[in-house]
């Protein structure tokens, strides 16, 4: 495989030309990945086809939505989760968990529709399709893109745990962001890497209020499955690495060690 080579960015020229008329303590620094050459965590993902990733993530889906629902401290069981798609009441749970339940299989419903057109690739349209099936029973703020709300808000606060917290880019900040980032993601060439990319790169920027970290994932197993690779499935075992890995990205600004992470979990049953 070759290696990533990714050109400087004007990231920081951006956020310096918006801090001189807005308060720049009011801005979180853009991530600058470190790109280290990443082939060896990537060297033996190699592609089968689109038809074989499919019917692998069908036989998968309810392990994966169990493993993402885990991720949001919604803690069913595997047979639980299958109760819930099949429309049974699970003991125990709220009507909200159940709706998220359902709301993430129609996310993955729609990741296995959309595979079947063509190779895809990360965009704001794959993002923002996605995120309105995950987030239609969070609340309504969630559901747009923050740049193109009515209203300029201030970035959401992520709670980090013992007492810290991250602020996201203010919202009239996320376009610019996004139209600096996407070329360089698009610029990695392979699929895989190239998915776990921009789920980090998303969770980092808090496109939306809510829901973020998911959307981020189930574009990631689009871009994959959509160029005959397998999806990316995140085990209940892995929930703590895995939050450990945000938070690491949300405190440095380097993405490398979540992007290396996610590739650390790609399994195609070879």
């Amino acid at each position: 495989m070759p290696e990533i080579t990714i050109e400087p960015n004007a990231w920081d020229a951006k956020i310096a030309q918006y801090a001189s008329t807005r308060d720049p303590d009011a801005l979180q620094a853009v991530p600058e990945p470190e790109w280290r050459d990443l082939s060896s965590d990537f060297a033996n993902i190699r592609p089968t086809s689109v038809e074989r990733a499919e019917a692998r993530f069908r036989r998968r889906i309810g392990e994966a939505i169990q493993g993402d629902a885990f991720l949001e401290n919604i803690t069913y069981t595997l047979p639980e989760i299958e109760d819930v798609l099949g429309g049974t009441h699970v003991p125990g749970h709220t009507e909200g968990e159940e709706l998220q339940v359902i709301d993430m299989k129609k996310a993955a419903d729609s990741v296995l529709w959309r595979i079947r057109e063509r190779p895809t690739q990360p965009s704001q349209e794959l993002s923002d399709g996605l995120h309105m099936l995950i987030a239609s029973n969070l609340n309504l703020a969630s559901l747009l893109f923050r740049g193109d709300q009515r209203e300029r808000y201030n970035g959401p606060f992520v709670r980090l745990g013992r007492g810290r917290k991250f602020q996201a880019l203010d919202a009239r900040l996320t376009h610019d962001v996004l139209d600096a980032g996407l070329p360089r993601i698009l610029s990695v060439e392979h699929p895989v890497v190239r998915g776990a990319t921009w789920a980090a790169f998303a969770a980092y920027q808090q496109f939306y209020f809510d829901g973020n970290k998911r959307t981020g994932r189930y574009v990631m197993n689009t871009v994959a499955m959509s160029h005959g690779f397998d999806a990316i499935v995140i085990p209940t075992s892995a929930r703590e690495q895995y939050v450990n890995e945000v938070v690491n990205a949300l405190e440095t600004g380097d993405l490398t060690s979540h992007i290396a992470f996610l590739l650390s979990l790609y399994d195609d049953g070879r």
